[in-house]
C-alpha cells in the first residue's frame, strides 16, 4: 500500500493521489499559475488535510490557495475545508443546497465507534471506525454556481462543470482545457463500483459523456488511479450495463433487495465494494419509477450492508 502523493500532470496542474479504494480515501487537484492556485476537494480528516498542504507547500513553493473548489459535500471531499483559511469555497447550487444530507463527523464517530450490533455499525466500523474526526468544523460552501463557470487561477483559464445529480444531487468537474485534465470528484470512481446517493443512475452514465465532451485526455477520479478516456468510457458502460439489467428487473416485478443481489452477482465484477451496487440499483429503480424506493444516507447505508452480508 502506497502513501499519498502529489503527481505533476503538467507544469501548471498536479493531483493528489491515493491509489487506495477504501472508504474515505479521495483524490484532490491542484492548479498553480504565477502564484495563485485553485485547490479542488480537501480530505476527510484534518491531519491528511495537513498532509496535502504540507506536500503542496515542499512541492509549490509561493503558491498561495484562494479557491477550494469541492466537487460535492461528502466529508472526505471538504472536512479538511477549515485548513484552507482565507480560501473561498465554491461548489454548485444543487450540491450547496443539498449539503449530501450526511452524517456530521460527531454522528459518523460515534455510529462507527458504537456497541451496537446492526449492520449498518458494523459497516460503519470496518470502514469509518479507523479515522480521526476530531477538531472539524464543518466548512460549506461561500459560493455557488449552475451550469458552468470560468475562473482564472494566475494566468490558467479553469473551467468549472455542473454535473447535476449523479454520484451526489449536484457534481461538480473541474476541467483545465490547456492542459487537458478534468478533476472529476466522485463522477468517477475507478477500480471500485459507485456510490449513488442520488435519485438517478442514468444521470451517472450522463456524467460520464459530459467528462468526455471536455475533449480532455486524463481524468482524476474522486477515487482509484487517474485514467483516460478509455477508462472513462468503461466505466460508463459498465453503468449502462447495470442500469439496462435494473430496468429489466423493475419491469420484471423484482423487489429491490432481491434485484441488488443478482445485479451483484452478475455485475460485481473485480471491483471493490459490490455492496455499493445497491446504490446504484436504487437508483435506477427510481429512474424507472418505482415506487418505495429508499432514499437518504442510513436507509442506502442499510441496503448496502445487507447487500455486503450476503
Amino acid at each position: 500500500m502506497t502513501a499519498p502523493s502529489l503527481r505533476p500532470l503538467s507544469t501548471t496542474t498536479w493531483a493528489w493521489v491515493h491509489d487506495r479504494i477504501a472508504w474515505g480515501f479521495s483524490n484532490c487537484g491542484l492548479i498553480a499559475s504565477d502564484g495563485e492556485a485553485l485547490l479542488v476537494d480537501t480530505q476527510f480528516t484534518l491531519a491528511e488535510t495537513q498532509d496535502l498542504l504540507d506536500a503542496i507547500a515542499d512541492s509549490v513553493p509561493g503558491a498561495r490557495i484562494t479557491t477550494v473548489v469541492n466537487s460535492h459535500q461528502n466529508g472526505d471531499h471538504t472536512w479538511g475545508n477549515q485548513l484552507v483559511s482565507g480560501a473561498q469555497f465554491i461548489t454548485s447550487t444543487a450540491s450547496g443546497v443539498n449539503l449530501c444530507q450526511e452524517m456530521t463527523p460527531g454522528q459518523l464517530t460515534a455510529l462507527s465507534r458504537s456497541a451496537l450490533s446492526t449492520p449498518v455499525a458494523a459497516y460503519a466500523a470496518e470502514h469509518f471506525g479507523s479515522f480521526d474526526f476530531s477538531g472539524i468544523t464543518v466548512q460549506g460552501p461561500t459560493r455557488t454556481f449552475s451550469g458552468r463557470l470560468e475562473l482564472k487561477v494566475g494566468q490558467m483559464v479553469v473551467e468549472l462543470i455542473d454535473l447535476g445529480p449523479g454520484h451526489s444531487h449536484g457534481d461538480v468537474a473541474v476541467h483545465v482545457p490547456e492542459d487537458g485534465v478534468v478533476f472529476a470528484g466522485d463522477a468517477l470512481f475507478n477500480g471500485a463500483h459507485m456510490v449513488v446517493w442520488s435519485d438517478s443512475l442514468r444521470a451517472c452514465i450522463s456524467a460520464c459523456d459530459t467528462l468526455l465532451g471536455t475533449g480532455a485526455a486524463v481524468f482524476v477520479p474522486g477515487h482509484g488511479k487517474i485514467t483516460d478516456r478509455g477508462g472513462v468510457t468503461a466505466i460508463r458502460d459498465l453503468l449502462a450495463r447495470v442500469f439496462d439489467t435494473a430496468a429489466g428487473l423493475a419491469a420484471a416485478g423484482v423487489p429491490l433487495r432481491e434485484a441488488a443481489r443478482r445485479v451483484s452477482a452478475q455485475h460485481a465484477g473485480q471491483l471493490a465494494h459490490p455492496e455499493r451496487l445497491f446504490t446504484a440499483v436504487a437508483a435506477a429503480y427510481k429512474d424507472v419509477g418505482v415506487p418505495g424506493i429508499p432514499a437518504g444516507t442510513l436507509p442506502l447505508v442499510e441496503g448496502m450492508a445487507d447487500l455486503a452480508q450476503v
